[in-house]
């Protein structure tokens, strides 16, 4: 882990270069009063190696960390060797677990780990207790973001609960080949598994049942979209569904 702190002194001549750093955060930068941005300019820059843990459970989280380049993985391990993501943080977004750590001091129940490099701008406990204390922008923002986040932990867990495993597979794969543009996403039958917090052999099932639809096609650490129109009838509940999958 490098260390590099970017910023003079005086916090007025940081705030172009903070802007830039942080111009994935408008909700957090276009409002922000004197006191955020002297908060903001006593930030360091850190940059992360691929698969660091940042935070990871029962710990107490000692800074808050507003990525601008790269992407954390949140996800609970079972101890058992399974996984499931929980979400992603990226440029723009704050973790809600770290967030409730410093806010609150709950322990952090989750694992966070850089999916790829990382730098992120790293604000201390003390300097976040401060700006919430201090700053009527960096508050509202903090509660802003905590009630989104809330809602998103909702419809998660509802998925968790109630949602049929076919159709969580077919709206994440439908997610994935957007974000490839269609190419063929490297991925393999376990890595989706760890994803949607269930079993290999039984995402294997749903995705052969996939090819057998013709929405895509398998390949040795790899799934390659064959009908995106098919697949989206699928992730939306139609067409018949094996009863083991259900």
């Amino acid at each position: 882990m490098s260390v590099v702190s970017p910023f003079p002194t005086g916090y007025e001549s940081d705030i172009p270069e903070l802007k830039g750093l942080l111009s994935d955060y408008p909700d957090l930068t276009e409002n922000a009063d004197p006191q955020c941005w002297e908060m903001l300019a006593g930030a360091k820059l850190h940059s992360f190696d691929a698969n660091t843990v940042l935070f990871q459970e029962g710990m107490v989280c000692e800074h808050l960390m507003l990525i601008v380049e790269g992407c954390v993985r949140v996800f609970k391990d079972s101890g058992e060797g399974r996984e499931v993501t929980l979400y992603r943080v990226e440029p723009g977004q704050l973790c809600i677990h770290n967030l409730n750590n410093l806010v609150d001091g709950v322990q952090y129940p989750m694992m966070a780990r850089t999916e790829t490099g990382m730098r992120g701008l790293v604000i201390s406990r003390t300097a976040f207790k401060k700006g919430l204390d201090e700053s009527a922008s960096f508050r509202n923002y903090v509660l802003r973001t905590l009630t989104g986040r809330l809602s998103h932990m909702v419809d998660l867990i509802s998925g968790f609960a109630f949602g049929r495993l076919d159709l969580r597979v077919a709206v994440w794969l439908a997610e994935q080949f957007e974000r490839s543009n269609g190419h063929p996403i490297k991925v393999t039958h376990n890595d989706v598994a760890d994803e949607l917090g269930t079993t290999r052999e039984m995402i294997s099932r749903v995705l052969k049942d996939f090819e057998h639809k013709r929405c895509i096609e398998l390949a040795r650490g790899k799934i390659h979209l064959v009908c995106k129109h098919t697949l989206h009838l699928v992730s939306e509940g139609k067409g018949k569904v094996r009863k083991d999958l259900a």
